[in-house]
């Protein structure tokens, strides 16, 4: 062309955006597998697709991720059951219960939340013998047979009776629910 013009009349379009199967983006919660009890747990929340604003993510445990606009992950560590003398593996499963933020067209929870096996620690707890300490003639010794943890602090029985046989045959039962016995 030797004179080619644009020509000046406007040209304006919309765009209608709707969401579509191929709109989503899914939020996944992981966690280690294994933590010991008095521990800590570390939970990470992965999205699919960068938030384009703050991410909230409410977990059924009570605490709260946030991932930044722009990013992908989010953490936050929570303290994993607490330590006691009992032998009481088990296993904790946190789901996300909530979601806000993120700008998104649709934000799915993927999977089933995250499952973490508590591991027990083994924990000493010591039976401590103790005697009336003065006795009239002819009266009676009282023995006391008492659980102890580490720190000297009682420790409840919550299982089965049990009994302690002293030297002399004797034996002392501390019964479910009880510290000691005599």
């Amino acid at each position: 062309f030797e004179n080619l013009v644009p020509g000046t009349t406007a040209v304006n379009t919309t765009v209608t955006d709707t969401p579509g199967t191929d709109n989503t983006t899914t939020v996944t919660l992981t966690a280690p597998a294994q933590a010991n009890e008095g521990g800590q747990i570390t939970y990470t929340a992965t999205l699919s697709n960068k938030a384009g604003t703050d991410v909230t993510l409410k977990l059924d445990n009570g605490s709260s991720i946030t991932i930044k606009a722009g990013e992908t992950v989010g953490t936050v560590t929570v303290p994993a059951p607490t330590d006691d003398v009992f032998i009481d593996k088990s296993t904790q499963t946190v789901k996300i219960a909530e979601t806000t933020g993120g700008n998104f067209e649709k934000l799915e929870v993927a999977g089933n939340g995250a499952t973490t096996t508590i591991n027990d620690t083994i924990d000493k707890v010591d039976v401590v013998l103790t005697a009336t300490t003065t006795v009239g003639e002819g009266g009676n010794i009282v023995y006391t047979a008492s659980l102890v943890d580490k720190n000297g602090a009682a420790v409840t029985n919550i299982t089965n009776p049990l009994t302690v046989t002293l030297d002399n045959g004797k034996t002392i039962t501390i019964g479910v629910n009880q510290s000691s016995g005599s």
